[in-house]
């Protein structure tokens, strides 16, 4: 009996071991990276998952529980508009919407670390204006700031639709 509970403490502990062994290489490699702003394919491409991610920002929401202050998602909204301003600012035009999901993984600090994003749905942007998009995102990134405290690395993930200004 004694036995067992030492080697179920070994095998525990070889656990742990190997999980933040995993987690240093994994921040190494997306210390690599050249940017914050990645399409999520650049980032699958390198054998990165999103479930690999969780285990270095864990989902905001999943952190806070049942009970997600408003103050979170007021934050979460602001990054969302602060981002379409930022296009705005930077005379992006287009003409048909489009639909972005991503995911910023965000320091204790509350500054983004890497955000990784994919378009969807039938229309797609150029590669002429993604390119003009991911200079606009990587300069919005680096002057962000969630603005409600976490005191942990955290991960925020939602859509976007980008309409066409008027």
């Amino acid at each position: 009996m004694k036995l067992t509970k030492i080697f179920t403490a070994l095998l525990g502990a070889a656990m742990l071991f190997a999980s933040c062994s995993a987690s240093r290489s994994l921040e190494k490699q997306l210390a690599k990276m050249p940017q914050k702003a990645m399409l999520l394919s650049e980032v699958t491409d390198r054998g990165i998952t999103l479930d690999t991610l969780e285990t270095i920002w864990p989902s905001g929401m999943f952190i806070l529980g049942d009970s997600v202050p408003q103050e979170y998602m007021q934050s979460w909204m602001a990054f969302v508009q602060g981002l379409s301003g930022a296009m705005r600012e930077a005379g992006m035009n287009w003409t048909e919407p489009y639909r972005l999901w991503g995911r910023a993984y965000f320091a204790p600090n509350c500054t983004v670390e890497h955000y990784f994003y994919t378009f969807s749905g039938d229309k797609k942007p150029s590669d002429e204006w993604q390119s003009q998009f991911r200079e606009v995102l990587e300069h919005y990134l680096g002057t962000y700031r969630f603005t409600y405290p976490m005191n942990r690395r955290f991960a925020q993930c939602g859509g976007i639709r980008l309409t066409p200004a008027e």
